[in-house]
């Protein structure tokens, strides 16, 4: 990827944490992909990254307690 545009989205999103910004990079296809990511990430915490829908969605359940009991059934 293009070393300037990555570094403007670092600009972009200077309240980001570095290490999610880093996980996006390297989930990312392209610089629009990137992008996309960035504008997609939930505004509240925790996080987790969901590689089915390939952004980071919002966890409601951070103790994952039910998706253990799903894949229990």
């Amino acid at each position: 990827m293009d070393n300037n545009i990555v570094d403007g989205l670092r600009k972009r999103y200077p309240k980001l944490h570095p290490l999610i910004f880093q996980r996006s990079l390297e989930h990312a296809s392209n610089v629009t992909h990137l992008f996309d990511i960035l504008e997609s990430i939930p505004k509240k915490y925790p996080i987790t990254w969901d590689e089915d829908s390939k952004c980071w969605i919002r966890l409601k359940d951070f103790t994952f307690q039910n998706k253990f009991l799903e894949e229990l059934k």
